[in-house]
């Protein structure tokens, strides 16, 4: 049993433990060349209790005083929400492939090898470009311990390697972004790393006028968090149990288009937040979604899922849709791997079958817009006008709005053949969808 648990014992109704011990090696490189190399190393448990109905939390560094994460969370609980929850004891299938334990480590030099390649690769197609490239070995060794007899374990590493370029020239700045999550360094290809960076970069020399009205737009994978978010939070379990989602009471209607379908799949290796357990101890999973257009299902943590009065779906996660996970805030209903299938065009067919419209690849302010209505409003970073079929040049100075449910109901032109990760956590195609709001300034 956690030393924590022993502490309640006696003192509260039930408890949890989540305990986190984390080593990062972070090689950072900015413009001028290497910059950081220095290994990090976090510890730290975060403790939930429930007394007389009510639910405590808090969280601590100092393992050396349990007594003090003990009376900090059952005096929290005086003040918690009411809740019957009640913490997991199911048996978990474990899951291969988060983390080798009998391979070595990548060192430090590996990782310094692996982004000067990308710096070099990038700098190699032409002047008055900057590049920045940063490398990260992360592993995690996770415990989750309840006072139902869960006690539950798991060693996950990953490297993250984050890309940007910026061109300056003529008055002009373009820059370009570019994430990537692997499981091992076997899984690093420094030209697949680079291809999309480049790509961009070719399309934005020429700087054109944007065009506006309500056209058709491909979204690179990338691009697709703009349209997707919304859809997210509608089919968070949470915005459904408060009726702030559209999608509330609706499961079984066919609401999209027939080629849509989605699933969260908490088991899928390569998804950042894969596990064979989310963040309060209970089992991942695949959870479809959206199936042929059909909504299928939500995703819950075990508060909404007990308020609902359905199931966990394994998706309680600490560190919100995109931000790593920490021991610090509380779990919540949360996406682990959102995985949209792919269709049957590539993206460069997609582009071909546009006569006028937007090739957008990211924007700004993600998440602006009534979300809970499924509406998006944002300014595009990095856009490019389609003129019968081909890329003719960047775009500046552009706005997008539209509403997800009828653009992914009414106005899907197609999705790509092939998917890309986005963060480590959406694995999805290019969408292209016609009559956007587009507005140049």
């Amino acid at each position: 049993m956690h030393p924590l648990l022993e502490r309640t014992r006696d003192r509260v109704d039930q408890a949890d433990v989540y305990h986190l011990q984390r080593k990062v090696l972070p090689v950072v490189f900015d413009p001028e060349g290497l910059s950081v190399i220095k290994t990090k190393q976090t510890e730290g448990v975060a403790l939930r209790v429930l007394c007389e109905g009510r639910l405590g939390y808090s969280t601590s560094t100092d393992l050396a005083r349990p007594e003090a994460v003990v009376e900090a969370a059952v005096a929290t609980a005086a003040y918690g929400d009411v809740t019957d929850l009640t913490f997991p004891d199911t048996a978990i299938e474990r899951l291969v492939g988060l983390h080798d334990s009998q391979a070595t480590p990548p060192s430090a030099e590996q990782l310094v090898a692996i982004g000067a390649a990308i710096q070099k690769r990038l700098l190699a197609d032409g002047s008055n470009l900057e590049v920045g490239v940063s490398v990260e070995m992360m592993t995690d060794h996770i415990r989750i311990a309840n006072s139902n007899g869960l006690d539950t374990e798991e060693t996950r590493s990953s490297i993250e390697i984050g890309i940007e370029a910026t061109r300056a020239q003529s008055g002009d700045i373009f820059t370009v972004a570019d994430s990537h999550h692997v499981r091992a360094l076997g899984d690093v290809c420094i030209e697949d790393l680079t291809q999309r960076i480049r790509r961009l970069l070719e399309w934005g020399r020429d700087v054109v006028s944007a065009p506006s009205g309500s056209l058709p737009v491909v979204f690179t994978p990338s691009g697709t968090l703009a349209l997707l978010l919304p859809l997210m939070m509608g089919l968070n379990g949470k915005s459904v149990l408060l009726k702030l989602s559209p999608l509330t009471e609706k499961l079984g209607q066919g609401l999209f288009d027939s080629r849509l379908n989605l699933v969260d799949d908490g088991r899928c290796v390569r998804g950042a937040s894969a596990g064979s357990f989310d963040d309060e101890g209970v089992p991942t999973q695949t959870t479809s979604l959206i199936d042929e257009g059909q909504l299928s299902g939500f995703y819950y943590d075990l508060r909404t899922a007990q308020q609902a009065g359905v199931a966990s779906t394994g998706n309680g996660y600490k560190g919100g849709l995109i931000g790593a996970s920490s021991f610090r805030p509380s779990p919540s209903s949360t996406i682990s791997s959102l995985v949209v299938g792919a269709g049957d065009a590539s993206e460069a067919e997609l582009i071909r079958g546009i006569k006028k419209g937007l090739l957008v690849d990211g924007v700004l302010g993600l998440g602006q817009g009534n979300l809970n209505a499924g509406d998006f409003s944002n300014n595009v970073a990095a856009a490019f006008a389609i003129e019968n079929g081909r890329i003719v040049g960047r775009v500046k100075n552009v706005m997008l709005a539209g509403n997800c449910y009828e653009l992914l109901r009414d106005q899907l032109i197609g999705l790509g053949d092939t998917a890309e990760w986005v963060y480590g956590k959406l694995l999805c195609p290019a969408i292209a969808v016609d009559h956007v709001n587009v507005a140049a300034k």
